[in-house]
């Protein structure tokens, strides 16, 4: 195996192990935030943010292991919905359908700025907890993320 692959590899866990966190700090901010008035409509900001990132991380984690450069995957920015259409490409179509509706208002939002002021998407919502987390928990298996027990 050659050192480029071997370090391709260990990225793609290090980004599944951040996706992983990122999505496990998350759950327990909405316990806490979520309860707050107005966010049984909308998830809290810092809650889309981390989740936002976890997805991120996920989708980049799954990128590497099927091969493709971390030039290549970085290149990709923010865009949720363009790593999510690269990971369907590399896959042959064969990924596990997810709430694309849900992923294209995140990554509007991350991409945009808007989760760090607390604003809507220019698709005009906000994702709820629950359809965003389980989404962030598609990304995780798709990448394998390692799970607390085997992070401890």
């Amino acid at each position: 195996m050659n050192d480029q692959n071997q370090y391709g590899r260990d990225r793609a866990q290090h980004y599944a192990y951040l996706a992983r966190l990122n999505f496990m700090c998350a759950d327990i901010a909405d316990e806490k935030v979520g309860l707050l008035p107005g966010f049984e409509i909308a998830a809290p900001p810092p809650v889309m943010t981390l989740c936002a990132h976890s997805i991120e991380l996920s989708l980049k984690s799954f990128l590497l292991q099927v091969g493709v450069p971390e030039s290549e995957v970085r290149s990709l920015g923010h865009d949720l919905v363009g790593c999510w259409r690269k990971s369907q490409d590399m896959a042959g179509g064969a990924l596990p359908k997810v709430d694309e509706r849900v992923l294209a208002i995140i990554s509007d939002l991350l991409g945009s700025g808007g989760l760090r002021y607390g604003e809507q998407s220019k698709l005009g919502r906000v994702p709820v907890y629950g359809p965003l987390s389980d989404l962030c928990r598609q990304c995780l298996d798709l990448c394998n993320a390692p799970s607390l027990e085997d992070m401890v």
